[in-house]
């Protein structure tokens, strides 16, 4: 059963929101009725911020009484209440142009009220009256983002870079805000076919979308959506501009930011786009690059429970091959690959090959619901009966998935003796394996890190 939860919130002070079309053209606001224009009077004396409030947080109210009563989801209802907020907003714009004279922050307010009363033109027209006297107010910020939304919508870029610019040198930024307004403006320049221009906004797309991925606690597939999205804008202006070689270079510099997060969704939809320029290319050309001489930090392993395998960090593994596995009981594709990997086990264990199979609690298994302790027993005796030799790591959250960009399973994650991430093995089909198995046979084949090779020597020394 649908509820009138945060699924159906529009947030419109987040321009990210604003970017799906609002249904209502710009246009005059209504005139208000005799009993509306009573009713406006009575709210004269109340604060602007009030006004804008009293409407602002009209639906998610309404929705909140719609869920305590436990309504069954009506689109008709949801329409009506989205209408009545925009009424809501109409008659306390009538409210704030009764009165003398406005300025300040009422100005501002007045133009977040045409916003959400669907009157474009009005809302830019009080936003820009207000940024002309208040450049510097937190609440300049959100009205620049308006400023973008309206002025894109009436081909008035230039005014639209204006308002951005002045958002990227000012505090506070609101990073998703702020790659909306961007991409607001690559949009309008793409329908007017203004390449180099769109380039240009598309990497400040994809210079936000670095922040975004640098902030911490980022949502990691959301963060690959940014990143993915700006930078198949950049490609697409420089298609459009005969640039095709500098298209395919900005792609594949996409795929080596995926190596260094990392991210094996984020590697698939470059690979993805890669392919849409050139068929060509083989995608897994890039794990034959030399790897860097200093290896990026990988995230660290969370782990609820460790089976047949000593609780481990991946620094200590340095010196060792290392083949994170993601896997489930469930997944079929999964237990295709367990032949190979038994297979590799007894081929490299010996040559320093480490497989940490990363599964989570699922809280049930063949229909039947089960505890972490059940679950924890129906994982070693599957580990028994499939004869799988090596560990297994089970966390009770998605946070590994979450670090590594784990979209689908199964996914592979080959780390070498130094800590470099070298292969990215994404499905369970016979040519993914067998890629997989070649990359590891050369990887188990390169000698370690110096340091290790010294530490080895120490060691059969003694």
């Amino acid at each position: 059963m649908k509820s009138f939860d945060q699924k159906f919130l529009m947030m419109v002070l987040l321009l990210v929101a604003a970017i799906a079309p609002i249904s209502k053209a710009f246009g005059q606001a209504p005139q208000p009725s005799p009993e509306k224009k009573e009713a406006a009077s009575s709210t004269e004396s109340r604060p602007a911020s009030v006004l804008f409030d009293e409407a602002n947080t009209y639906v998610n109210k309404k929705f909140e009484e719609f869920n305590k009563q436990k309504l069954q989801y009506d689109e008709k209802l949801e329409a009506k209440t989205k209408q009545e907020q925009k009424d809501l907003a109409a008659k306390n714009v009538a409210a704030l142009r009764s009165r003398k004279s406005l300025t300040g922050a009422d100005l501002y307010y007045l133009g977040m009220l045409n916003h959400v009363a669907g009157n474009g033109d009005e809302a830019l027209e009080a936003m820009q009256r207000y940024l002309s006297t208040r450049p510097e107010e937190d609440n300049a910020q959100v009205a620049r983002a308006v400023v973008v939304l309206y002025t894109t919508r009436k081909d008035l870029v230039p005014e639209a870079e204006s308002a951005v610019s002045a958002y990227a040198q000012t505090k506070p930024q609101v990073l998703m805000e702020w790659f909306g307004m961007e991409n607001l403006i690559t949009q309008a320049l793409r329908k007017s076919k203004d390449y180099d221009r769109m380039a240009l906004h598309a990497r400040e797309m994809l210079k936000v979308a670095r922040l975004v991925a640098a902030a911490k606690n980022s949502n990691p597939f959301k963060r690959d959506d940014l990143l993915f999205k700006a930078t198949s804008l950049i490609a697409e202006a420089e298609v459009f501009s005969n640039k095709k070689a500098a298209a395919i270079a900005t792609v594949v510099e996409l795929r080596k930011m995926a190596l260094t997060l990392p991210s094996g969704n984020l590697f698939r939809l470059a690979n993805i786009s890669l392919m849409s320029l050139d068929r060509s290319i083989d995608p897994r050309s890039i794990f034959d690059e030399a790897a860097p001489a200093v290896a990026p930090a990988l995230p660290e392993l969370n782990a609820t429970q460790w089976i047949d395998q000593l609780p481990v960090k991946l620094p200590e593994l340095r010196g060792q091959v290392v083949l994170l596995d993601f896997w489930a009981p469930w997944c079929g594709p999964c237990r295709n690959t367990f032949p190979k990997l038994q297979k590799w086990h007894e081929s490299y264990k010996d040559k320093g090959l480490v497989i940490l199979g990363l599964t989570t609690y699922f809280g049930e298994a063949n229909g039947r619901k089960l505890t972490h302790g059940e679950e924890l027993a129906y994982l070693r005796a599957f580990k028994k009966t499939n004869k799988l030799p090596y560990g297994f790591v089970v966390s009770d959250s998605p946070l590994n998935e979450l670090n590594y960009g784990v979209f689908s399973i199964p996914m592979s994650f080959l780390i070498d003796r130094s800590g470099n991430l070298r292969f990215i093995s994404i499905g369970g089909s016979a040519t993914e394996i067998a890629a997989l198995g070649k990359m590891l046979e050369t990887v188990v084949a390169e000698p370690g890190p110096p340091a290790t090779q010294a530490q080895v020597s120490a060691t059969l020394t003694k």
